[in-house]
């Protein structure tokens, strides 16, 4: 079985404008991979370096774009790795996580990066079933 490269449209767009080299999901068989992406403003197509309450929430978006686009949802989501620049965003970004999965939510992990080029502090991929 051959795997299957998923273009999430505009992220994909806004991905390869800086030059990233990877695919915004990959599909094998039942299984989707999708990748973790710096917050995009949906309005302007540029990073959003704003507070992590709208930057974690641009990044479930966008996360709920891909695994939409690639025949799945939120509730058929593995596994999140969460990637943030500092533990103290820990509340934070659990109080909004928390509205994209209220119930039964998917094995995750926290961690502490120390910086990205671009300004944001986040970012989230994940493995769903289709």
């Amino acid at each position: 079985m051959k795997r299957q490269i998923i273009r999430a449209e505009p992220l994909a767009s806004y991905l390869e404008r800086h030059k990233a080299p990877t695919s915004t999901v990959t599909k094998h068989g039942d299984t989707i991979y999708v990748s973790g992406a710096p917050p995009f403003d949906p309005e302007t197509g540029e990073i959003y370096t704003g507070g992590i309450e709208r930057q974690t929430e641009l990044v479930l978006e966008q996360m709920k774009l891909c695994v939409e686009m690639a025949g799945s949802s939120l509730d058929d989501v593995l596994k999140v790795n969460v990637y943030v620049t500092s533990v103290e965003m820990f509340p934070a970004v659990n109080e909004v996580y928390r509205r994209f999965f209220p119930k039964d939510p998917p094995a995750r992990i926290f961690i502490n990066v120390p910086a990205w080029n671009g300004g944001f502090d986040i970012e989230m991929d994940c493995i769903a079933a289709v």
